[in-house]
């Protein structure tokens, strides 16, 4: 058991590292979110393909999908899609480190619904959150003049809210709830027909003639790894540890983010990035410190 627990956690913290890169690289040609619905689409089906020859496919109800729909849309429409939007106009490196939020979210919310008490260290912790996120932004007040910017930029936020909405609502699970492969492969399923149908609708006269290679790769890549992988290993964190504490691998995904967005795509790293990083991840490792320990 701890053998499969390790095994999802070194997923999660650096696949989804790895997936911000890919995402920058997929949205250099392919339309964002096109390039999330297919994605998804090829994750699902690979999963139901696995649950058809295992032999394990459910019957759906309509609770089952009802929930299986909202948790499509809060987790993979709108925060997967709207982070795929986001990095159109915003580096990989700072869609990563904005993401860090989400433990924050996590916890505000929690707090707000009665599931984690305020503590003094809870305090410290946000407030040092706080202020990386102030040093992001006060190192980018000449970009906030681009509205593009401004989009991607709350269009990240938006992501990372609903992430954190989808994590505890998939932590409260359902007494009638489908297995987790099932319940994965069906959210993936509708999140990619309804990302498709977006970007349809948003531009119905896209062109496939234009996709790079480098894109199409970027994109198998993420359905394999960042949907595939990382999201079935965070189905099954979610089930085995607390909300909070499986949000704060996103500390890790900030570093592999920022190391390869350096390394490939020569992102620059500022003194000010580093210090706004080491202001959160430190704010969410003392919000957490007792449940890591």
């Amino acid at each position: 058991m701890k053998t499969k627990l390790y095994l999802a956690l070194f997923c999660v913290a650096f696949f989804w590292g790895t997936t911000f890169l890919g995402i920058r690289i997929g949205v250099e040609t392919i339309p964002p979110f096109i390039l999330a619905g297919i994605r998804n689409f090829i994750s699902g089906f690979i999963i139901l393909g696995y649950l058809i020859y295992q032999k394990q496919v459910e019957q759906v109800n309509a609770r089952q999908f009802a929930r299986a729909l909202i948790l499509s849309i809060m987790m993979i429409v709108l925060a997967n899609g709207l982070t795929t939007y986001a990095e159109m106009y915003i580096s990989s490196g700072l869609a990563s480190l904005i993401s860090t939020l989400n433990p924050f979210f996590v916890l505000l919310l929690n707090l707000f619904l009665g599931y984690e008490k305020l503590s003094f260290k809870t305090i410290i912790g946000i407030v040092l959150g706080m202020m990386g996120i102030f040093l992001i932004y006060q190192s980018s007040l000449a970009d906030l003049v681009n509205p593009e910017y401004r989009g991607g930029i709350l269009a990240i936020l938006i992501a990372v809210l609903m992430w954190a909405v989808g994590t505890i609502i998939t932590k409260k699970g359902s007494a009638n709830s489908l297995t987790m492969l099932m319940n994965v492969s069906l959210q993936m399923i509708l999140a990619g027909v309804i990302l498709t149908l977006i970007q349809w609708y948003l531009t119905p006269d896209f062109n496939t003639e234009n996709w790079s290679l480098r894109s199409i790769l970027a994109m198998i890549y993420l359905a394999l790894f960042g949907s595939v992988v990382g999201y079935v290993a965070f189905s099954y964190l979610i089930t085995q540890l607390p909300s909070t504490k499986v949000t704060v691998l996103s500390y890790v995904n900030v570093v592999v983010a920022l190391f390869l967005g350096w390394l490939i795509l020569d992102e620059v790293i500022t003194a000010r990035i580093l210090l706004a990083a080491t202001l959160i991840i430190s704010g969410v490792i003392i919000v957490n410190y007792k449940r890591i320990k």
